[in-house]
């Protein structure tokens, strides 16, 4: 059975089997009359064509929604299916997906059908998700549970708030989640109050971050952040297209470990891609977004973790997200735009210089965003841990991630400073 593939809620393509854990994507012919050849539909990678797309750019786009690691394979255990078949996958939870997009098979009602009440989450519900870990995702008495596509290995949560401070309910096709909730996992202490004062430094620092708070949920702590691709409020919400920098470049994220993809993209193809859709000016906030990661360890600069917003007229530079120290575990993650040879290294003006050869970039230019960045992290870094003080959020992963961002501001600032 193929699955319809809607975007704002109009559908413009499918989406159907294309051999063993294979699958290919093919717009409408609606949709191929409305755009001129090569226009950027559903994402950079997929423009505009009257021919199905082969099966690794297909793969390249919708593996970039879906979960990985054992969150994939637990949630593909409860399912009956094979981990490995996205396609299977897609069709399950596809329903609210990053951007945009949903899948739906064809022969269920579009995102146009009447609305119905919300699916709203109960406190044993909830209390069974966010304690670490859960002992079930799905429910077959629930059938909107967990029914959401959302990238990476962590555990989390895609939810729908109607207003500040309300009651949380299951998304739907027909309903957008509006938060990404992020409890902790037990896999690393405090990642919680973690990314949040990492978030909270970028932006005391000047950088478009995604606006991140800590709650507490059924006794845990929880990183609540409020999803930058919808547009609107509450129950009436609407979706807004974005895809990541491996969805647009078509990297695989199930890519071979160890391979130039799976480590990909690098500084090269991911300010190309910027400069390609007219973003130039964004190479500057990517570079200085890099060198942030940098100071607070935070190794896991994958392209997964940098997205484009789509907008009617091109695409712009989306707000950073999923900001958290690594190396402060001593975990040598290190992938991506990463600034160091080594996770626990410093930063040297060679690596500098090799940086702004992949980038194409002028070196006194890169030496100015890394001071700047440097001299604006340093002073975040007490104001925000004095804030999580009074706020309360406070914990002592905090006073690591000052002491190791505050040896390498000072000395990446006294590198580039001559």
């Amino acid at each position: 059975m193929s699955l319809d593939v809607y975007l704002y809620g109009e559908r413009i393509g499918t989406l159907f089997p294309a051999g063993e854990n294979d699958y290919r994507l093919a717009y409408t012919p609606e949709r191929i009359a409305e755009f001129r050849p090569g226009t950027a539909v559903l994402s950079n990678s997929l423009p505009s064509s009257d021919q199905p797309y082969s099966a690794d750019a297909s793969r390249a786009f919708v593996e970039g929604l879906l979960p990985e690691g054992m969150r994939r394979t637990k949630l593909a255990g409860e399912l009956g299916i094979d981990p490995g078949d996205g396609y299977a996958l897609i069709a399950e939870i596809g329903r609210d997906c990053a951007g945009g997009v949903s899948f739906l098979p064809e022969d269920e009602p579009g995102p146009g059908s009447a609305p119905h009440e919300p699916a709203w989450l109960g406190d044993d519900e909830l209390e069974e998700l966010v304690t670490p870990p859960p002992s079930r995702l799905l429910d077959p008495d629930r059938k909107q549970r967990m029914r959401f596509a959302l990238a990476g290995v962590r555990h989390k949560l895609s939810l729908v708030r109607a207003h500040a401070g309300g009651a949380w309910a299951w998304p739907d096709v027909s309903l957008p989640s509006t938060h990404i909730v992020k409890p902790e996992t037990g896999e690393y202490p405090e990642l919680v109050p973690n990314e949040m004062f990492c978030t909270t430094v970028a932006r005391e620092a000047g950088l478009p971050a995604v606006p991140t708070s800590i709650e507490t949920m059924a006794g845990q702590p929880c990183v609540v952040s409020e999803r930058f691709d919808r547009s609107g409020e509450g129950l009436e919400t609407k979706r807004f297209h974005q895809e990541t920098f491996c969805q647009a470049l078509s990297f695989a994220p199930d890519a071979e470990e160890g391979s130039a993809e799976a480590d990909g993209p690098g500084f090269a193809e991911s300010c190309g891609l910027l400069r390609a859709i007219g973003e130039s000016d964004s190479v500057t906030t990517l570079l200085a977004a890099a060198f942030t990661n940098y100071i607070l360890g935070n190794g896991d600069a994958h392209g997964n973790n940098f997205a484009l917003m789509i907008v009617h007229d091109g695409a712009l530079l989306a707000p950073f997200y999923d900001i958290a120290s690594t190396a402060v575990y001593g975990d040598p993650v290190h992938r991506g735009m990463v600034i160091a040879e080594d996770y626990a290294e410093m930063a040297y003006l060679l690596e500098l210089a090799s940086i702004c050869e992949e980038a194409e970039i002028d070196f006194e230019h890169c030496r100015r965003i890394a001071a700047n960045v440097s001299a604006r992290i340093g002073a975040a870094l007490e104001t925000v841990a004095e804030r999580a003080r009074e706020e309360g959020w406070y914990a002592p992963v905090i006073d690591g991630i000052v002491e190791l961002a505050s040896d390498r501001a000072l000395g990446l600032g006294y590198e580039v400073q001559y």
